[in-house]
């Protein structure tokens, strides 16, 4: 027996016009789909989440420094309880802290999930210059003071003088043996061309300008390793040809 008139019916349009299919996504798109969805994903955890939103901030570097605190090193930083650490802007908070003098160099270390340390190097205490009102400014070997104390630290030279000079003076110290350099004390720039070191034990050294420093080391040194010199007060090495001594 033949099927119903409606049955045959359906069956011959469905084989005439058969139901189109969804097309499927190329792997390619599919990837592309899921790895955008986890960067979307990624990017609110990171930047918008509080699941890693700054819990601690520490400071490190400072132990030794004369003008800083914890306290005020992060509120200088602008880096607060509750920011979000993907969008803590590092060189921004480096910028906002070298406005202290006495920081060299800033580190923003974002440490998983809570944490930001701010690690400082200080400027190292090259220097103290007397000042003119009393008390020493300390500094590093450019001139760039950062602290004001009542009294030089030791081994550390005082300077005196025309702070205009300061770049020839330093020079010559770095010049001299380390053995020496420990033991000056003062450092005088009445003028670029009368430089003079006071070394611990009385002896004063008048190197003059910062010219000719590898003949007036070779003189010093020939000048010191005589007997004839060992209490010698003065030495006048400004023309090294014909030094001075006294």
């Amino acid at each position: 027996m033949s099927p119903p008139l409606r049955q045959r019916f359906s069956l011959r349009s469905m084989k005439a016009n058969p139901i189109p299919s969804i097309p499927s996504i190329p792997k390619r798109a599919r990837t592309l789909l899921v790895a955008a969805v986890i960067i979307a994903l990624l990017g609110y955890l990171f930047g918008w989440s509080s699941l890693l939103e700054v819990r601690n901030i520490s400071v490190t570097g400072i132990e030794n420094s004369r003008t800083l605190t914890e306290k005020r090193v992060i509120r200088q930083s602008g880096v607060q309880i509750g920011d979000k650490l993907a969008r803590i802007n590092s060189g921004t908070v480096a910028r906002a802290l070298r406005d202290f003098p006495e920081v060299a160099k800033v580190e923003v270390n974002r440490r998983p999930l809570h944490s930001v340390e701010i690690a400082i190097s200080l400027r190292s205490i090259e220097i103290a210059i007397a000042d003119s009102k009393g008390g020493y400014l300390l500094g590093d070997a450019n001139g760039i003071t950062f602290a004001k104390v009542k009294r030089a630290p030791k081994g550390v030279p005082v300077i005196r003088g025309d702070l205009r000079y300061l770049r020839e003076g330093m020079e010559i110290y770095d010049a001299l043996p380390k053995k020496l350099r420990s033991r000056v004390e003062q450092i005088a720039l009445p003028s670029r061309a009368s430089i003079a070191l006071s070394i611990r034990g009385g002896l004063t050294i008048l190197w003059g300008s910062a010219n000719e420093t590898s003949a007036k080391l070779t003189v010093l040194d020939a000048l010191l390793a005589a007997p004839e010199n060992k209490r010698a007060r003065f030495i006048d090495l400004a023309t090294p040809l014909t030094p001075t001594v006294r």
